[in-house]
């Protein structure tokens, strides 16, 4: 699968706002985030037709919403995720037991894999398509965040015991830092998602509201 940006492209958007996406102790004094001394992209997770507007995400996404326009002010590299199988879900294995579901009941049928209405991509942004709970599974993402000298990923998605956990798990073994945005996630168990964002996530990431990393933002303006 092909994000919607040439790597080219993306090296380009990445280095052109290399400078005004650098996060600084000073601006996170709230949650003590360390210096951040290479770039930073706004991720948000899976807010597509059929994940992203179930009741349980509806506060959530409107905080994305601000967060992401944060985001764009602030000219952080925004990157958007959705999930998007192979036509018949022939990418889908039999052996699969969430995904498998997926299928047998055409949940999310690849050819209707679209964003949500608050969420629509201005030119120099990235949109991956992905087929696994990780925003890093069957696509480039990596690659593209490594070669525009991004290392610090601020992650907003649904549901927080999917994309957001799979993608912090991979994230942290390959060594980014990360500010997780506690209430532009939500799940559809309530609990777990308060659970994940007090007793899981601060092992690698810091956890901040969006008005907390937005006041930061702010600082670093």
């Amino acid at each position: 699968m092909k994000s919607t940006m040439s790597r080219r492209g993306f090296v380009q958007f990445g280095s052109a706002y290399l400078a005004a996406s650098l996060f600084h102790g000073e601006a996170f004094a709230v949650k003590e985030v360390p210096t951040k001394p290479s770039g930073s992209a706004l991720l948000i997770l899976d807010y597509q037709v059929g994940v992203g507007d179930q009741p349980y995400a509806r506060s959530a996404a409107l905080r994305a919403a601000a967060a992401l326009a944060a985001g764009r002010k602030a000219g952080l590299p925004i990157v958007f995720s959705k999930v998007k199988f192979r036509p018949g879900y022939v990418d889908i294995s039999a052996s699969n037991k969430v995904f498998g579901a997926y299928k047998a009941k055409n949940l999310l049928p690849p050819d209707a894999s679209q964003l949500i209405a608050l969420f629509r991509p201005v030119p120099g942004e990235v949109v991956i398509d992905k087929d696994r709970f990780s925003a890093f599974s069957g696509n480039d993402l990596c690659e593209l965040l490594r070669s525009a000298g991004i290392n610090h990923l601020v992650i907003a998605g649904v549901a927080t015991s999917h994309v957001v956990l799979s993608t912090y798990s991979t994230a942290a073994d390959a060594d980014y830092s990360m500010t997780i945005l506690s209430d532009a996630c939500a799940d559809p168990k309530a609990t777990l998602h308060s659970e994940l964002m007090r007793n899981l996530f601060p092992a690698s990431a810091t956890v901040a509201t969006v008005d907390e990393w937005t006041a930061g933002l702010r600082v670093a303006m």
